[in-house]
């Protein structure tokens, strides 16, 4: 998959390094209904919006990854799935490496419960379907209260450029 974005510490804190740590490696969707709006998970407890997604589990390729997070946070299921890009994440500062692969999703299906992690449910995670614009507007204008979410929000940002 090709990378459209490098985000390091010199572009989100302005300084310098890189970690050599193991890489993590996630799916995030830019996933889209029938009614063409457009998924976006808020976490009420921080205050924070995302793109569906999650980490790739031990024995899991991306797309069997990506079906599982998106039926787990959103109760839906993946009727048609399109490469976007990677987005390579080195945070320095806390020696943190991370890879994620970014899909735009379309689902027909019945929405179902999501399934929520006992973090999520912690963050009071909750699924909202919004248009596009109103998407990438609330992820965009985000008052972002730690290093992680500004890394993350920059990760969701190049993803939906790309999509565009």
């Amino acid at each position: 998959m090709e990378i459209i974005a490098k985000i390091t510490d010199r572009e989100i804190l302005g300084t310098d390094g890189l970690s050599a740590a193991a890489p993590r490696y996630t799916v995030r969707a830019v996933l889209k209904n029938s009614y063409g709006l457009y998924a976006v998970i808020y976490a009420e407890k921080l205050g924070f919006y995302r793109l569906p997604g999650g980490g790739v589990e031990n024995g899991e390729d991306s797309v069997s990854a990506l079906k599982r997070e998106i039926r787990e946070e959103t109760g839906c299921t993946c009727d048609s799935i399109e490469d976007i890009g990677c987005v390579y994440e080195n945070r320095a500062h806390c020696n943190f490496t991370q890879y994620s692969y970014y899909y735009y999703v379309i689902t027909s299906g019945p929405i179902m419960h999501p399934q929520l992690t006992s973090e999520e449910a912690k963050n009071e995670a909750k699924l909202r379907w919004l248009s596009f614009d109103e998407t990438e507007e609330l992820i965009f204008n985000q008052n972002l209260k730690t290093n992680q979410q500004k890394f993350l929000q920059a990760s969701d940002l190049a993803a939906l450029k790309k999509y565009l």
